[in-house]
């Protein structure tokens, strides 16, 4: 049955939809932190009924109700992914839940067992504001704008199929067209990608990182003459500085940043002044260190999240993530009252563990490919690759634009400045290599990895947890 014809049920989500969008921009930055209070106060009472959450937080000598805000947050055990995983499929659910009418989504775990977790409709349909904030941040309307998104459906566990495709648009098509929406499979090859997009000429493309590359690269090449998106949103994967200049130089629009993902929904995005927005409201950011402690503004540590409405499987100080980011305060001047995201790194299992226990993040990796690029004025470098062999022996391998190439440097004087870069981030003993390919690698998923890490994991996830 289709919950939108349940009159309480669509009350509820029109009550929603008048007030938690627009609390960004209305709330101060005090009402918002009072807002949050309260939430976290009400999922505290719903996680209590959950096993695994009543179970850890009994063990710790805590009550919920010596919990009065964020403020004691800290005073709540760490969830990890494992507690999830282990906790499946009746642990993380109240007993009473309605299974029948949820949604199940899962990500990947470190150990090769994914990760399973309820979303209910009222749950996906939050987590869909966050977008419609997005939108509004952009001057757009989630009924008018047309919006290509190129996500993950290849099985039906995935966030895009399950909760995007199934729960959302399946369930508002009904009462609404929809037709200004183009969903499209990542796994699709980028010519297949860019003529179904020719054709529907979107006003916002969102796509992972890799995805946007491969698409820039056709475009560049005189393709898709009626692509010609207002904004492009990169999601999924770090969006690093040449990544960024690329494919804004093949649109010619801005490239922003989204940071969502299946626990925590829109966490945040960046606006079109790039001030990288926290949706607080929806989704609480800590920052930890190895020791759970929270780290200084614009110093690095854990992404750590909570999760500030009801419903499905509670996400209270989770740690699974693994993302390693960082905090700014201040506030932006786009109107937004949120607090601000300094600096998204990315995945720590993603980063580039080097002797002595040095840590390069993702979004460092690719910082010597740009200052070369930039030294030399050229766009020929149409898509790149690390690949960490050993923890002292590290290939980079590029792949070239053929329309671009030797234009504003030779390949093999680029190569070699890249190759000089690289040694200085990394040091002296360590063997880099630097080497044209005619393709880089693809994963499973059909993205393409920006980092391939050869290295026992378990001994990287010890040096990095």
């Amino acid at each position: 049955m289709n919950p939108f014809v349940n009159p309480l049920f669509a009350a509820r989500i029109l009550k929603h939809y008048l007030t938690d969008i627009d609390r960004a921009w209305k709330n101060d930055a005090n009402e918002i932190k009072r807002y949050q209070d309260k939430a976290l106060r009400g999922v505290l009472k719903y996680a209590y009924q959950v096993p695994l959450y009543r179970r850890k937080y009994r063990k710790a000598g805590i009550s919920i109700d010596d919990i009065h805000g964020i403020k004691d947050l800290n005073k709540l055990p760490l969830i990890t992914k494992e507690d999830l995983i282990h906790g499946f499929p009746d642990d993380i659910i109240p007993p009473n839940y309605d299974k029948g009418n949820a949604y199940v989504v899962g990500t990947s775990g470190s150990s090769g067992r994914p990760m399973s977790m309820y979303k209910d409709m009222e749950y996906i349909m939050i987590e869909a504001l966050a977008g419609v904030r997005l939108l509004k941040a952009y001057g757009m309307n989630w009924r008018k704008t047309k919006i290509t998104n190129i996500g993950d459906f290849s099985v039906p566990t995935t966030t895009d199929e399950e909760c995007l495709r199934k729960g959302l648009m399946g369930n508002l098509s009904p009462f609404f067209s929809l037709k200004n929406y183009q969903n499209l499979y990542t796994g699709k090859e980028a010519k297949v990608l860019l003529n179904e997009m020719d054709k529907f000429e979107p006003e916002l493309l969102i796509a992972y990182t890799s995805v946007l590359m491969g698409l820039a690269s056709l475009k560049m090449n005189g393709m898709g003459e009626h692509v010609n998106p207002r904004y492009v949103v990169s999601s999924g994967e770090v969006l690093d500085t040449y990544s960024r200049k690329y494919i804004e130089e093949a649109f010619g629009v801005p490239v922003l940043n989204l940071y969502a993902t299946t626990e925590g929904g829109s966490i945040s995005f960046e606006c079109p002044g790039r001030n990288f927005h926290i949706n607080s409201d929806f989704t609480h950011v800590e920052i930890l260190d190895r020791e759970g402690e929270a780290v200084e503004e614009g110093e690095f540590g854990s992404v750590v999240i909570t999760r500030l409405y009801r419903g499905g499987t509670p996400i209270i100080r989770y740690t699974g993530l693994n993302d390693i980011a960082s905090l700014e305060s201040g506030q932006c001047d786009c109107g937004m009252n949120t607090p601000l995201m300094k600096s998204l790194e990315g995945r720590k299992k993603d980063a580039i563990i080097l002797p002595g226990g040095r840590i390069f993040p993702p979004a460092t990796i690719p910082m010597p490919l740009a200052e070369a690029a930039g030294k030399f004025n050229t766009l020929q470098i149409k898509r790149f690759q690390l690949v960490q062999n050993d923890i002292d022996n590290i290939e980079i391998r590029v792949e070239i634009d053929e329309t671009q190439r030797d234009k504003g440097v030779r390949v093999d004087r680029l190569l070699d400045e890249i190759k000089r870069n690289y040694q200085n981030l990394a040091g002296s003993g360590i063997s880099i290599e630097v080497k044209e390919v005619k393709e880089v690698e693809r994963a499973r998923d059909s993205t393409i990895p920006l980092i391939i890490s050869k290295l026992d994991r378990k001994k990287v996830e010890e040096i990095l947890l």
